[in-house]
């Protein structure tokens, strides 16, 4: 670079330019030079490297060097080539301005080191993409992306403030030490966030598209996008819900994405009989649940209580239910009726089973259809569901055979 100045400030000294002038003009001439350089050199050299580079890589059959080399990596390669060459050559342009070499070398610097941290963050996006297409259900892979890009800028952070300051990165890290407090309290969601999403990976609790309920943030749809920070769950109404890791973490949520892997979907409902209906049934009323498939243990001698035959035909009508989930000795499907403590609002009495239907609208039909003919069948039992209504009529419904 020295011949090159030397030879356009004799040409301009002998245009009869002033000195001062004539440094100016061969610092701007010499400058205008090496950017055409550097720009030939980017858009000669580099971007037919790269479409070569993209050429054969579109004509491999493997997907890896589709993600870890595509067309927006290769161009951030060219410029991370092209900022390293022109830290090479600012510097050499304060040959008349030595005072200022010191800043430009700082420059290139920062330049080199944004070039190199913008080069990784895409190689990371990579590479996590690449993670899910091999395994769609892996979870964690959006964490760890945020985490190394997190890394990534932080690092990259550091270098600048070292190259800056002119310190040893060591001194920086030290000094950072006493603004510990500050940054735990600026980064404070960041930092729980990582904690709470590098728990929840770990263990398998979460991963996108996961069905999801959290009550608190009336969520209950779909993980959209899991991040350090946040946790979008799309509803079912397709609205947004947006909830910190590190709240599902604390709080609690509910993961229904199992029971979905598996094909079934769960009914369970919640009946309150009035504790006034409840009695014994005369021999007479016992008549028509004689012979029954459900009724073989019951002794009608001694006057059977209605709640007991209806909780015995209750259960024979779902294990009847012509969509009911079959069971496995690893993965039990439970088929229960059970009675909760009595409360002000009358016998609480639960049924609990899955069927085989993920199609919501299907399944809600199918749900409203059970719970109809359940509903419609106390009576048969002398039976009356609570209700806060006063026209309620105090007698007792006639028996029909079912």
């Amino acid at each position: 670079m020295t011949p090159v100045f030397k030879y356009i400030d004799s040409l301009l000294t002998s245009a009869g330019i002033g000195e001062s002038v004539m440094m100016l003009l061969s610092t701007l001439i010499v400058a205008a030079i090496t950017l055409i350089l550097s720009v030939a050199f980017y858009y000669a050299l580099l971007r037919p490297l790269s479409a070569f580079v993209n050429k054969k890589v579109e004509e491999s059959e493997t997907i890896i060097d589709d993600i870890l080399l595509s067309p927006k990596i290769m161009r951030a390669v060219s410029l991370l080539v092209t900022s390293f060459l022109l830290g090479a050559l600012l510097p050499r342009l304060t040959f008349h301005y030595p005072d200022a070499k010191h800043g430009i070398s700082i420059f290139c610097r920062i330049l080199n080191i944004c070039a190199v941290a913008y080069l990784l963050v895409l190689e990371t996006n990579a590479f996590c993409q690449f993670l899910r297409l091999k395994n769609a259900q892996r979870s964690g892979v959006l964490i760890i992306r945020n985490i190394l890009e997190v890394s990534i800028g932080g690092i990259a952070c550091l270098l600048i403030i070292s190259t800056v300051l002119n310190r040893d990165i060591a001194y920086v890290i030290s000094a950072l030490g006493a603004m510990t407090a500050v940054l735990m309290l600026v980064f404070k969601d960041s930092i729980l966030g990582m904690i709470a999403g590098i728990r929840l990976s770990l263990n398998g609790m979460l991963k996108e598209q996961d069905w999801v309920v959290v009550p608190k943030y009336n969520a209950d749809g779909r993980v959209e996008d899991f991040s350090l920070t946040a946790v979008k769950v799309r509803n079912w109404d397709k609205s947004i819900s947006t909830i910190p890791p590190y709240a599902l973490m604390t709080e609690g949520f509910v993961n229904k994405q199992r029971m979905l892997d598996l094909g079934v979907r769960q009914i369970k409902r919640t009946f309150f009989v009035d504790v006034n209906s409840v009695r014994r049934l005369t021999l007479d009323e016992c008549e028509p649940f004689l012979g029954k498939p459900w009724s073989t243990d019951v002794d009608f001698s001694n006057g059977p209580v209605n709640l007991s035959l209806f909780r015995r035909w209750l259960r024979h009508f779902m294990m009847s239910h012509p969509r009911i989930a079959g069971s496995s000795p690893s993965m039990p499907m439970q088929v229960f009726v059970r009675e909760l403590p009595a409360t002000p609002t009358g016998l609480p009495l639960e049924i609990f089973f899955f069927i085989e239907c993920l199609d919501w609208e299907e399944f809600e039909e199918e749900q409203a259809d059970f719970i109809d003919e359940v509903t419609a069948s106390f009576p048969d039992f002398g039976l009356r569901l609570f209700q806060t209504l006063s026209s309620i009529p105090n007698h007792t419904s006639s028996l029909r055979p079912l």
